[in-house]
């Protein structure tokens, strides 16, 4: 989970980079999903993706497409601190009905 401080009236836009961008992420090997989620308040945007594996995730951080996807400067100016990853693993899962 990346956790992104948007500065005021920033974090639709920085929703929409997300939205907008050319998903490297998503042809990667082991990728599973990915969530962008603004807070209420809007002063906070979550990025969540799941991985089948540590494995999968750290291929991922070390490989050129991740720092392609990085080095585009895409939150450049919409950010009032540096993100802050964090990692946890799958304790309990449900699914339900929709």
């Amino acid at each position: 989970m990346n956790s992104l401080p948007v500065n005021e009236g920033a974090a639709d836009a920085v929703v929409e980079r997300f939205a907008a961008s050319r998903g490297d992420v998503q042809g990667f090997p082991g990728f599973v999903s990915m969530e962008v989620l603004k807070s209420e308040g809007e002063d906070e945007v979550l990025v969540v993706t799941r991985w089948r594996d540590r494995e999968a995730f750290d291929a991922w951080v070390g490989s050129e497409e991740f720092a392609r996807a990085h080095s585009r400067g895409g939150t450049q100016g919409l950010l009032r601190g540096h993100p802050k990853m964090s990692s946890y693993e799958v304790a309990v899962e449900r699914g339900g009905a929709v």
